[in-house]
């Protein structure tokens, strides 16, 4: 029986697909992340902007419909930035998942590509025995042959 009953070359081909699948999912969930990130740093800029021009009115002074105007604006910035924030962290999470996963896939390609090296290792080592036994086969008849 041989030791090479089956080829792997699919299955390779196979599990690399995953692995550049895997990869394009991590890249695109880590650009959304950094997305969310820029995002969420300009949400910030604008409240602390928005905080020191308040701050400054009121320093110059500033009628009370302006204020109120102001702090509904700041209340909604907050709440825009706490969203960000939440929406950040989702998005990290699931770059992580992604990466994971990515990791997973590229740990069982080189299980693999060790197994099929292995296997084509065995391969030709079990091929050299048979033509080394062969051709011991061919000189044991050669040499019967010259004695005779």
């Amino acid at each position: 029986m041989s030791p090479k009953p089956f080829s792997l070359d699919s299955v390779l081909r196979f599990r690399k697909r995953q692995e550049d699948l895997a990869q394009e999912q991590f890249i695109r969930k880590r650009l959304a992340a950094d997305k969310a990130t820029e995002n969420l740093i300009t949400a910030e800029s604008t409240l602390k902007k928005l905080i020191h021009s308040l701050e400054e009115k009121q320093i110059h002074g500033i009628t009370i419909d302006e204020l109120s105007r102001y702090e509904e604006r700041i209340q909604f910035e907050q709440a825009q930035t706490k969203e960000l924030q939440k929406k950040l962290k989702q998005k990290q999470k699931a770059a992580q998942q992604k990466r994971q996963n990515l990791l997973e896939k590229r740990k069982e390609h080189k299980t693999l590509t060790t197994l099929k090296a292995q296997q084509n290792k065995s391969w030709k080592e079990y091929v050299d025995k048979k033509e080394a036994a062969m051709l011991d086969e061919i000189a044991i008849l050669h040499h019967d042959r010259t004695l005779n």
